[in-house]
Parts: structure tokens; C-alpha cells; sequence
């Protein structure tokens, strides 16, 4: 089921989060629509294509697509990205350090000129006349990650940060008791961020922005300022990746 959640009358955002296969991982889709124009974010896999195309059809014309972008490097993020390329003219937006892989996902000339890279510090592109803020967000969990911060809107577009693992019986679009969520967050965040150093910085700049709801790409989003402070403070304060090294003690020669 697709969701609408801004709607100013000019600037949209829609989350298309239904389109996986039950027995797969379960992942958002976002389009993000100023004026005539439109912005898609980690459109996913090949298994993807097809359903997503049709949805983001009934909002925007596909032509009208600007950008595609890839916050990191994961199948689930743009292995579908080929075919894209093919209805669209719309540029790709792809971390530096991932870069060279868009041939991997792509036939080469097809991306050829329409390859627009983001800097490890991040940039601000226009969609439209709107300003889109890319923000770094290195090893969460990707060492070439990034961010879209949306400043009509005031969404955080978070990637795997913020992502949630729930029981297909028991999902639920918006997150309203943080403290029974985090359950569902704690193994990922975990197992894929590299160190809790690095989500205190992310912390950092992210209380530098005006933020109105955190939407991650697997999960249910943090709506309200309320839930995103909860939020923001619970990651600040995560031991995660290489602080676990001695709980875990992975590093031994297998018996």
C-alpha cells in the first residue's frame, strides 16, 4: 500500500511499502514529488521493477523523474536500476565510493553521462527549486553511505539507520511505543553498524536539523519531534560493531 505522508499541495512524499515478497526481506520504497518533478529513492531490486513502476506511475509521470538515487551499494537498494535507466531520463545519484559499481548494475552505456557522484561530505542538489540535502552517514552501515534530507518536508530519509526487522503479522506503518520497538531494531543495528563512535557523531548533525520524522528503508517510520529525539538519543547511546568484539569473540581459528 502506497502512503502519502507530506502533501503541501506542491511538495509530496509518498512510501510504497508492500511491494516485496512475503518470504523476503521487507523494504520501503520513497518518492519524493516538487512541482512537476520527482525524486526516487532506493528503488530496489530486479523483483521490485515491475510493481514499483506501476505505483510511482499513478503520482508522477516517468519522464518526470530527475533523479534515481542509491544511498549505498546493497541488492535491495538498486539492483533493478537497468531498467530504469531504459524508461527514463533521470540521473543517478551514487555515494563516490560506490561509484565504480553502477556498471555492475547496470549496462554501461545506458548509465553513461547520467552518473551524478555525491562526495563523502555530502552535497545539495534542487528538485525543482526544492533543496535536497544528501548527508553523509558513512559505515550506517555502509562505509558509503548517504542520506536525503528533505527540507520542504523536513523528512529524514535514513537508509538502514532506523530499520526495523517486524513480524509480517504484526506490522505497523508508524512506530508508537519506542521502548516495544526497539526489539525489533536492536540485532540489525548491532550486527551491521560499525561502532558506536560513529553513531555518536551521526547524532551530532543530526540534532543540527529540523526534523519532523525519520523514515528508514526497512520498517516503520519515527514520526513527530518527540519520536525522533528517542530516537536520535537511543542511537547516540548504541554499542554496536567492533565495541562487541570481546562479547562475541568471533576471531578464532574454526575448530
Amino acid at each position: 500500500m502506497a502512503i502519502e505522508f507530506f502533501n503541501d499541495g506542491t511538495h509530496r512524499c509518498v512510501r510504497f511499502d508492500d511491494l516485496t515478497d512475503p518470504e523476503d526481506v521487507q523494504a520501503n520504497q520513497f518518492l519524493i514529488i516538487h512541482g512537476e518533478k520527482g525524486m526516487l529513492l532506493d528503488p530496489g531490486g530486479t523483483k521490485l521493477y515491475s510493481k514499483l513502476v506501476a505505483e510511482v506511475s499513478k503520482y508522477i509521470p516517468l519522464q518526470k523523474l530527475e533523479y534515481l538515487f542509491l544511498s549505498h551499494q546493497d541488492p535491495d537498494v538498486g539492483a533493478g536500476l537497468n531498467g530504469y535507466l531504459l524508461i527514463t531520463d533521470a540521473k543517478i545519484c551514487v555515494p563516490q565510493v560506490w561509484e565504480r559499481f553502477i556498471p555492475h548494475f547496470s549496462t554501461k552505456s545506458f548509465a553513461k553521462d547520467r552518473v551524478m557522484v555525491i562526495p563523502d561530505r555530502g552535497m545539495r542538489l534542487k528538485l525543482d527549486g526544492a533543496e535536497i540535502v544528501l548527508l553523509p552517514a558513512h559505515f550506517l552501515h555502509s562505509p558509503g553511505n548517504i542520506q536525503v534530507y528533505d527540507t520542504v518536508s523536513k523528512t529524514l530519509f535514513s537508509g538502514d539507520l532506523g530499520a526495523s526487522l517486524l513480524p509480517a503479522e504484526n506490522a505497523y506503518p508508524i512506530v508508537k511505543d519506542f521502548d516495544a520497538h526497539i526489539k525489533y531494531m536492536l540485532g540489525f543495528h548491532q550486527r551491521y553498524l560499525a561502532s558506536g563512535q560513529v553513531c555518536q557523531r551521526w547524532a551530532a548533525m543530526a540534532r543540527q536539523l529540523d526534523i519532523e520524522r525519520i523514515v528508514p528503508q526497512h520498517g516503520a517510520m519515527f514520526e513527530g519531534k518527540a519520536m525522533v529525539k528517542q530516537f536520535i538519543d537511543w542511537i547516540a547511546q548504541l554499542k554496536c560493531g567492533v565495541d562487541l568484539l570481546d562479547e562475541k569473540d568471533w576471531y578464532q581459528i574454526p575448530q
